[in-house]
Formats: structure tokens, C-alpha cells, sequence
């Protein structure tokens, strides 16, 4: 992969958080360091970017995994950057694409080696001032093993499984047993992605609990 442009630009995180806790990332530059970060108003971002459709094949895996990324109702014939990235970590430029006179685009990316289990993903289309202009839904990367993890804290739940929401305000709905965590409590889970319809279809993601414990345990 070639070493991705640095620059200080706001972007916002992944589309659950987008209008509640953002802190903005900018990418990774050539030192492998994140650059200092600003702030942007992301309630006047989200409402141009609900209309602006990705569609990403396949929606998770491992490291190195090559994504189908197909993205429609963008300005036309517009070159673009194509930057993946979490809440607090940062976002890398992949790839600079360009729209067709529909305003859509179709290319392939590869997850990066730096891209965590532990955190969802989203990639975001910038124009050439890396202001941004669309944000995916979440791609979930996993180990090898197809396991991912997340922290959080036990919440409430309406439906059918526990609920733990991420430090990122990722709502994670859990197929298994809790281990006598009550609600209000923080929590690692691990475990490996699970029908939705186990849970009642509810928002989010879905885990098959493989290992859960309070956070702070002794």
C-alpha cells in the first residue's frame, strides 16, 4: 500500500456516533502517527450524507480482506479520496477515485493491517479539500478466527439479548449468557457474529458471546 497522504482535516466517526460523541480523526500520515485533531459541526454533516448510498461486500473480516465498495447519488465526475477509519483512532486516504456522470463509483480496498477487531470501521469519501461528503455503515473487522471484541457498558434491553453499548456508542446486542453482569456495569465481550434474528432483528450488531467479564474484575 503506498504511504497515504497526510493532512489535518476533520472527519467524523462511524454513523452511530455521528451525531452524539464524535471526536474527529484525521488519517494516518507518513510516520505512522495520527495528526492533532479539531472539531467540526457533525449535525450539519450527517444531514447531507443520509441520502449517499454505500453498499460494501462483504460487511466483515480479517485483515487483508479485499472490499467491493459501491457508492451512488455522489457528484458527478468528481474525484474523490476513499478513507477507512474508527472514532478516536484516525482515518488513512486507501484509494482517490473517481464518480461517473452518475455520481457513483465501484473499486476495491484492502483492509490495512492497522484496522482493529476491537472497534467498528467506516469509510468515508472526502472531496480533494479532504472535507468529507459520505460515510458507510460500519464494516466489522474480525480476527482470523472470525472473533471480534468489544468494551462497553451493560444497558437496559427491550428485546431478546443483553445489550452492550461501546465506548464508541455502538450498540452490540449479545446471544448468551452474561455471566451475572447487571445493567450499568462495564464489560469486555469477545465472541464471533451471530443472527440478528436471534436477537429480534434489533439495531446493531450482533455477538455470540465465546467470553464476557466486568471490566475492572480483580
Amino acid at each position: 500500500m503506498s504511504t497515504p497522504t497526510s493532512f489535518r482535516s476533520p472527519l467524523p466517526g462511524f454513523l452511530a456516533a455521528l451525531l452524539l460523541l464524535i471526536g474527529l480523526a484525521s488519517p494516518m500520515g507518513a510516520s505512522g502517527q495520527l495528526p492533532e485533531r479539531t472539531r467540526v459541526n457533525t449535525r450539519a454533516v450527517a444531514d447531507s450524507f443520509g441520502y449517499r448510498i454505500a453498499t460494501l461486500n462483504p460487511t466483515h473480516g480479517p485483515v487483508g480482506t479485499a472490499v467491493t465498495v459501491r457508492w451512488q447519488y455522489l457528484p458527478a465526475l468528481t474525484p474523490m479520496h476513499l478513507s477507512l477509519g474508527a472514532l478516536h483512532v484516525g482515518f488513512e486516504v486507501l484509494k482517490d477515485v473517481l464518480t461517473n456522470r452518475e455520481g457513483e463509483f465501484t473499486d476495491t480496498i484492502v483492509i490495512p493491517e492497522w484496522a482493529e477487531s476491537t472497534r467498528p470501521h467506516v469509510l468515508v469519501v472526502q472531496d480533494l479539500y479532504f472535507s468529507p461528503l459520505a460515510l458507510s455503515s460500519n464494516f466489522l473487522v474480525t480476527d482470523r478466527d472470525g472473533t471480534l471484541s468489544r468494551t462497553g457498558r451493560i444497558q437496559p434491553s427491550t428485546g431478546r439479548c443483553a445489550v452492550l453499548v461501546g465506548d464508541d456508542g455502538d450498540i452490540n446486542n449479545l446471544i448468551g449468557d452474561i455471566q451475572g453482569l447487571a445493567v450499568g456495569e462495564r464489560a469486555i465481550v469477545s465472541g464471533t457474529l451471530g443472527d440478528p434474528a436471534a436477537c429480534g432483528g434489533a439495531e446493531g450488531v450482533t455477538i455470540k458471546i465465546t467470553s464476557i467479564r466486568a471490566q475492572f474484575a480483580g
